[in-house]
C-alpha cells in the first residue's frame, strides 16, 4: 500500500504540539498488504501470500453489512424482479387503455382491497404474462454490443482509482460524456427518423442538417439498411426487461465463479455463504472483456 498519510489534525487552531503529542498516541496502522507488492505486466500483485487474518476468514474485506444487518434488503432482492416486470407490464401498451392503471389510487387499490386473493391472483399473472422474445433479446444484446466497441475506442484520458488493500490500482479511460453523447447519435441516425428514413419521417434531420442527410443517402448505405422504429424502446421494453432479469441472474452467477477461480485482481475472497457470495460478490474490480 502507499505509505503516504494524510494528516487531519493539521488545521488552523491546532499547534504542532499538540500534533506531535496526538501522533505519538495514536496506534499506527498495520498495513493489510504486507509485504510489499511487485508489479508485472502492469497489474501490481502480492508477492507471496498475504497472513493478515482477514484475507483468511474470507469475509472479502467486509467486517458487517451485508444480508446479515439487513434482511429487508435481502427480501427486495428477492421480490425486485417480480416488481420490474410487473412495472413493465403496468406500462406496456397493453395496459395503455386500464383505467386501473391511470387511476391507481381511486380504482386500483380499492379494487385490491375489496377481493385480495383476486387481486394476488391478477398480479402475479400479470408479472408472469412478461416473458423474454427475440426482438427484446435482440435489442439489449446490441445495445450491449455497441456500448462495448465505443467504450472501447472512443479516446479519453486515463484516470486511476483508489489504491486497494493489495496494492492494485484500478485504471479508466474518462470517455463517459464522449461516449454517452455519441451513442445518442447514433442512435438516432439508426432510426427511421435518421437519414434512411422515410420522406416524412427524416424532416427534422433535413431540416437541421440537410447536409448530412443527403451525404448518408448518396451512399447508397439505405439500399441495404432497414432503420428502427426510433420508439423500440418503448416498444421492447416488457421483453427486454424480462430478458435482463434472466441475464443478470446468470450472469451474477458467473461472476461469483470467476471471482472465486480466475479473478482480474488479488483483491477476493469468499464469505462460506454461496448466497451471500452471490449476492455481495467475490471480487472488487472484476475484468470481462
Amino acid at each position: 500500500m502507499s505509505n503516504h498519510r494524510y494528516n487531519l489534525r493539521n488545521r488552523k487552531g491546532v499547534t504542532a504540539t499538540e500534533t506531535a503529542t496526538d501522533e505519538k498516541q495514536s496506534t499506527p496502522v498495520k498495513s493489510i498488504a504486507s509485504p510489499a507488492p511487485t508489479k508485472a505486466n502492469g497489474n501490481t500483485t502480492p508477492s507471496s501470500t498475504n497472513n493478515d487474518p482477514d484475507y483468511k476468514s474470507g469475509t472479502n474485506w467486509v467486517h458487517e453489512g451485508g444480508i446479515e444487518a439487513n434482511p429487508y434488503l435481502f427480501a427486495l432482492l428477492l421480490l425486485a424482479p417480480l416488481l420490474s416486470l410487473l412495472l413493465a407490464y403496468a406500462t406496456s401498451p397493453a395496459m395503455a387503455d386500464s383505467t386501473l392503471i391511470t387511476h391507481p389510487l381511486t380504482r386500483m387499490i380499492p379494487a385490491c382491497f375489496a377481493d385480495v386473493p383476486s387481486c394476488l391472483t391478477v398480479t402475479l399473472s400479470a408479472g408472469a404474462s412478461v416473458y423474454p422474445t427475440w426482438e427484446g433479446m435482440q435489442f439489449i444484446l446490441t445495445w450491449m454490443g455497441v456500448a462495448l466497441v465505443l467504450e472501447r475506442c472512443l479516446p479519453g484520458k486515463i484516470e486511476y482509482g483508489p489504491e486497494t488493500a493489495t496494492g492494485h490500482v484500478p485504471k479508466y479511460v474518462d470517455n463517459a460524456v464522449l461516449h454517452c453523447f455519441t451513442y445518442s447519435a447514433l442512435f438516432y441516425l439508426g432510426s427511421n427518423i435518421g437519414p434512411c428514413g422515410s420522406v416524412e419521417e427524416r424532416q427534422l434531420l433535413k431540416f437541421f442538417l440537410p447536409w448530412l442527410s443527403n451525404a448518408v443517402i448518396n451512399t447508397g448505405v439505405c439500399d441495404h439498411y432497414t432503420p428502427y422504429n426510433f420508439g423500440i424502446i418503448y416498444d421492447t421494453f416488457p421483453q427486454a426487461l424480462a430478458f435482463l432479469n434472466l441475464f443478470g441472474i446468470i450472469f451474477c452467477l458467473f461472476l461469483m465463479l470467476k471471482g472465486l477461480h480466475y479473478p482480474s485482481t488479488q483483491d477476493n475472497g469468499s464469505s462460506g455463504s454461496y448466497v451471500k457470495d452471490y449476492l455481495w460478490g467475490t471480487e472488487l474490480y472484476p475484468r470481462v472483456l
